[in-house]
């Protein structure tokens, strides 16, 4: 297994030395071009994070090389449907590798261009948390933002709109306060 997990980690960088080094004249890649070359990096970590030990092995630029796919979809088709999803891939990826800003940078993009994305109660959460859990220091009012956000989403359900208002009211606690407080109710 460890001598595949090498193999796929080399094979990756010889094709990113490759790329770099690609003639101008060469045709214009088209969506489904990108779409595979999307497709097999995502494959190739998906092989990669099987295995643990590989996995906890496998170099962040892997999944930069990734992001440049993804990114490079959505600058070449920057209307497109698709477009959208790389860029919550983008978003997500960018939160896997610890890089907040850049995460929420991104989740932003998305909103702006796409304001009906499909997945966008799911963005909108990820943003408020990120901002509520991993961004130093906490800025309330952008948590406060997505979080209100989210409340006017249709899709959201009861439970969890009353999850975000006691949040919302709780917003002076982070979160890991906020949940001992949640705990402390609970057990009394």
């Amino acid at each position: 297994m460890r001598i595949s997990f090498f193999l796929v980690i080399i094979f990756t960088l010889i094709k990113i030395v490759f790329s770099c080094g690609a003639d101008p004249k060469k045709k214009e890649l088209t969506r489904e071009d990108y779409k595979v070359r999307i497709k097999q990096m995502e494959d190739s970590i998906s092989l990669i994070q099987k295995n643990p030990n590989a996995a906890s092995k496998m170099p962040s630029l892997t999944n930069i090389e990734l992001i440049n796919r993804l990114l490079a979809y959505y600058q070449a088709f920057p209307k497109d449907e698709y477009a959208a999803d790389c860029l919550f891939k983008v978003h997500m990826k960018y939160g896997e590798l610890q890089a907040h800003y850049k995460a929420v940078a991104y989740g932003d993009t998305l909103l702006k261009h796409f304001p009906n994305y499909k997945n966008r109660d799911f963005l909108l959460e990820s943003i408020g948390s990120t901002y509520d859990v991993y961004i130093d220091p906490r800025d309330t009012s952008k948590v406060r933002y997505y979080y209100e956000l989210l409340l006017k989403e249709k899709s959201l359900n009861k439970d969890k709109k009353m999850e975000l208002k006691l949040r919302l009211k709780y917003l002076h606690l982070n979160l890991f306060e906020f949940i001992d407080l949640q705990n402390k109710k609970i057990n009394s």
